[in-house]
């Protein structure tokens, strides 16, 4: 170890262990030091500079050859913001020649937002949001008002952003929690002035012992049986002599009556919303005409708190809630009806996307995700520092994948991808499942013909596994018919030049697609919805796809590959024939400037036994918002990862 090259990376602010983990590296070291000359901050710099200059040289673009320029940049402190600095990065990967001039435009060099014009544009954005903040006051997520900002205010310091957001709220609305404060008096006040006598609940004497069940287990089979149920209070109906309680135990829902001295005054504080409660009591069916889930009721003669629930639980979220403070708030949205028979049906379609699989011969693996080498693109890269070496989360378990068939045959996973696009769209994660597959010894329509059965067997399978679950979701869900339509690429450019599907507009003038335009999603949404159906659109340009996707027989500048588009979403699934020829990998490598080195593992697969193979990777929330019916895809995560969201 080079106790020279710690020095210096201490200098530039990594710690001792970083600094040490990094010299243990020897391509890494070689390359950071390389930066930190070019940035000229050899005899040290502060923290903010050395973690740019170290974010740098462990980057997808780190050995770009305009790299130089950036960490002369760095050096000379012009990245104000971190927006700045990954607009250099995007520019290094979208550009291969680097041009001052752009560069500086492009990543806001030079560039100075001031205190006043932040305060200016907040003032400006509370004239446009008077209503809204009126209305919510100081309920109203900051992400309302933040976000319309950030393309305005595109170089600024978000932290003083927020600063001066918060500084006219407290204007406008007065200081944050003096109504709180005073709201929590007159209820302290309100109880204290009305105490009530306490009563202590007993088990009826004499009662039948309580079979203890869950609600999916209640049913008019077991009416007249005493039973013992755990849950929370979905919904809490509490009258003066009577009590009406929706009980929910995640497996379904259950109306439950309480009455006399079970719902005394005293004991309505506790008998609140989500609140878990322990009940006893006789199945009963409800008089006829009278609906009740399960189609029976509990006529409780016995209950017991568990866990109490709070009050304020109303005023945390409401149909109104903008959609921020929902996904702020996700742990409670997801025990509402719609997202837990959501979150249902995910585990439902994951279920029969497996016995799909395990049904038709297909074994399971498990990939790593965590990665030294792209699949895609490397501007779509998360990078990390694995043990002071760079490394990524993968965007696709794809290489891995391929390696497995000599052993297994066809194979598939199911396992997380991670993609740094910056798009923000409805049907864009930053983290998702993915499902993937790689089949030997098939031909491009075998792909297709497998993809195709693939997502018409899932559809049948949900249709089976809780039809009545899934119409509550999504009452227009259908297994689509097949089989699906199929377009090629020059036809898809044709169909959009002659329905006026067009790629912009310049000065007024439409601007049509030509052979080698990529079709942006917006348009490709378009034609896919006005056709209508399921269309596998096919055989792309070699220059769109990616460097691992084997040519056309036919037709040298098209790849035998597809997207699987359904109206509504777009591209589910996008596959191909794999380069099943060693030199045609390795031109492939080359024409990327990838090193070769590094894919041995994946290149030997062409070395020791190559065949004809295939796969496809499907987006298992898109598919679940085209068959769901959703509008947009955070609807169908658990807790989703998107650009401007990484919590809770």
């Amino acid at each position: 170890m080079s106790e020279a090259d710690v020095t210096l990376f201490r200098s530039i602010g990594l710690d001792e262990k970083k600094s040490k983990d990094t010299v243990k590296n020897p391509e890494l070291t070689a390359t950071l030091k390389a930066v930190i000359n070019e940035a000229g901050v050899s005899g040290g710099c502060d923290k903010a500079i050395g973690n740019y200059v170290y974010q740098l040289a462990t980057s997808a673009v780190a050995q770009s050859p305009s790299r130089a320029h950036v960490a002369k940049y760095i050096g000379q402190g012009a990245f104000k913001v971190t927006q700045q600095f990954q607009a250099a990065l995007k520019y290094l990967k979208d550009h291969p020649t680097f041009d001052d001039s752009t560069f500086k435009t492009e990543c806001g060099i030079g560039a100075e937002v001031t205190v006043e014009q932040i305060a200016q544009a907040v003032d400006k954005l509370f004239v446009q949001k008077k209503a809204e903040i009126e209305e919510k006051k100081w309920h109203i997520p900051m992400g309302d008002l933040s976000t319309p900002l950030k393309e305005q205010l595109k170089w600024a310091d978000m932290s003083q952003v927020i600063v001066q957001l918060n500084l006219k709220l407290t204007e406008v609305l007065g200081p944050k929690k003096v109504e709180e404060k005073v709201k929590k008096v007159v209820v302290v006040q309100q109880k204290a002035a009305e105490p009530l006598e306490k009563i202590t609940l007993k088990e009826p004497a004499g009662a039948a012992p309580a079979k203890e069940v869950k609600i999916r287990d209640c049913s008019p089979k077991i009416q007249g049986q005493r039973v013992h149920i755990k849950g929370w209070l979905h919904e809490a109906r509490i009258q003066k002599s009577v009590g009406f309680i929706k009980l929910r135990d995640g497996t379904g829902f259950l109306q439950c009556v309480l009455t006399g001295d079970l719902v005394h005054p005293s004991l309505h504080d506790v008998l609140i919303r989500e609140a878990t409660v322990s009940l006893y009591g006789t199945l009963t069916v409800p008089p006829p005409g009278k609906k009740a889930p399960q189609d029976v009721e509990l006529q409780v003669d016995y209950w017991q708190l568990i866990g109490e629930s709070n009050v304020d639980l109303e005023g945390i979220i409401n149909t109104e809630s903008h959609v921020d403070q929902m996904f702020d708030q996700r742990h409670i949205v997801l025990r509402g009806t719609r997202a837990s028979a959501i979150m249902k049906m995910r585990s439902l379609a994951m279920k029969a996307f497996r016995d799909h699989f395990y049904d038709n011969g297909y074994f399971e693996v498990t990939p790593p995700t965590l990665v030294n080498t792209f699949c895609e693109g490397g501007s779509e890269l998360f990078t990390l520092d694995f043990f002071g070496s760079p490394a990524y989360l993968t965007q696709s378990s794809q290489l891995y994948l391929e390696t497995m068939i000599p052993v297994v045959g066809d194979a598939f996973c199911i396992a997380q991808s991670y993609r740094a696009e910056a798009s923000k769209t409805r049907r864009h994660l930053a983290e998702f499942t993915h499902i993937e597959v790689e089949s030997p010894f098939i031909k491009f329509d075998d792909l297709l013909d497998r993809i195709e059965f693939l997502v018409c067997d899932v559809a049948e399978r949900l249709f089976k596994l809780d039809k009545d679950l899934l119409l509550t979701v999504n009452p227009n869900a259908k297994i689509p018919e097949r089989p699906f339509m199929r377009m090629n690429y020059e036809e898809g450019i044709k169909f959009c030049r002659e329905n006026k599907i067009y790629k912009s507009e310049e000065n007024g003038v439409p601007v049509h697609f030509e052979f080698g335009d990529d079709i942006p999603e917006a348009q490709e949404r378009k034609m896919n919805d006005m056709i209508g159906k399921p269309i596998f659109f096919c055989r792309f340009p070699h220059e769109m796809k990616a460097f691992y996707m084997a040519r056309c027989p036919e037709d040298d500048r098209l790849t035998e590959s597809t997207d699987l588009l359904m109206p509504g979403v777009g591209e589910i699934v996008g596959g191909s024939m794999r380069i099943a020829n060693y030199q045609q990998l390795m031109d492939a490598y080359k024409k990327e400037g990838l090193d070769p080195s590094q894919y041995y593992w994946f290149t030997d697969q062409r070395k020791y036994g190559t065949c004809p193979h295939g796969g496809y990777g499907l987006g298992f929330e898109r598919f679940l918002t085209w068959f769901l019916g959703e509008e947009h895809i955070r609807n169908v995560c658990l807790y989703p990862r998107m650009r401007d969201r990484c919590s809770p």
